[in-house]
C-alpha cells in the first residue's frame, strides 16, 4: 500500500500520520523542498540516528521532524547546522524551565544526563541543502538501556507533537539566520555540557582520546586537551566522572 502524502498543517509544516522516516521523505527527490519546510509525525517506525543507529519510541509519545535548510554559508560551515539546531532547542527548553544542555555533537540532555532530543544532519551537495532530523521525547521516558531517555513531560511541559514542530520550525529558522549573520561558535559553547568536562572520545577506528573538552573549533569540531590538543571531528563522547 502506498504511503500517504504529507498534509500541510501550518506554513511550511507538512504532517504525516505514520512513516518509517521523516528524513527519507525530506531528502527524497519526489518533491523539491523549500528552505524551512518541515516533514513531521508522531509515529515514526524506523527512525535513525548517527552511525545508522535506530531511534524508536511508542506512537504518540514523541515528535519526529526533518527540516530542510538552505543557509547561504560556505559548505564547510554546513556541519554547524547540527550544533545550531541543538543550541536553539536548549534555549527554548530552558525558557520552559527544562534543565537542558547540548552534549557534543548532536544530543540534548537533561540535568540527569537523559536524552530529550537527538539530531541527525544530512548534507545534500547537489541541492546545496542540509536536512536536519530531530527526534524529541514529549511524553516517553525510559531509564533502561545504554542511552536513558527523558521527556519534556517529566518537567511539566505538555505540548502536542504538531504544536511542538510548528514552534521548533520557527525557532530553528531564526537560529540559522542569526548564525548566518554572525557565524561564531563561541555563543554555542554556552549551552554545552561537554565543554569543561573530562571526556573520552571513541573514534570511528575504535581508538580513544581522553582529556578535557576545551571548546569548539571554527567548524564545530571538539577540541580536547590531553597529552596534546586534539581536534575531533567525529566521535562518540562519554562524559567521565571526576576522579
Amino acid at each position: 500500500m502506498a504511503q500517504q502524502e504529507p498534509r500541510r498543517i501550518a506554513p511550511g509544516v507538512y504532517w504525516i500520520d505514520q512513516t518509517p522516516s521523516t528524513q527519507d521523505l525530506a531528502t527524497g527527490t519526489e518533491h523539491v523542498r523549500k528552505h524551512g519546510d518541515v516533514i513531521a509525525t508522531d509515529n515514526q517506525t524506523a527512525g535513525r540516528g548517527r552511525l545508522d543507529r535506530t531511534w524508536d519510541t511508542p506512537p504518540g509519545t514523541a515528535a519526529a521532524m526533518s527540516i530542510v535548510l538552505r543557509p547561504n554559508v560556505e559548505p564547510q560551515l554546513m556541519s554547524m547546522m547540527t550544533l545550531v539546531t541543538a543550541d536553539a532547542l536548549v534555549s527554548w527548553f530552558r525558557e520552559l524551565d527544562v534543565p537542558a544542555a547540548v552534549k557534543w555533537p548532536n544530543d540534548v540532555l537533561d540535568a540527569d544526563g537523559r536524552k530529550l532530543s537527538g539530531i541527525l544532519a544530512q548534507w545534500l551537495p547537489e541541492t546545496h541543502a542540509v536536512v536536519v532530523g530531530i527526534g524529541t521525547n514529549l511524553r516517553f521516558s525510559d531509564g533502561s538501556g545504554h542511552e536513558k531517555a527523558g521527556a519534556l513531560a517529566d518537567y511539566g511541559v505538555e505540548i502536542s507533537a504538531q504544536d511542538f514542530v510548528t514552534e521548533a520550525r520557527q525557532r530553528l529558522i531564526d537560529a540559522v539566520e542569526r548564525f548566518i549573520a554572525k557565524p561564531d561558535v563561541k555563543p554555542l559553547e554556552a549551552t554545552m555540557s561537554t565543554i569543561g568536562q573530562r571526556v573520552k572520545a571513541i573514534m570511528p577506528d575504535g581508538k580513544n582520546v581522553i582529556g578535557t573538552a576545551m571548546g569548539l573549533g571554527p567548524t564545530g569540531s571538539l577540541l580536547i586537551a590531553g597529552e596534546t590538543l586534539q581536534e575531533i571531528f567525529a566521535a562518540d563522547i562519554v562524559h567521565l566522572r571526576p576522579a
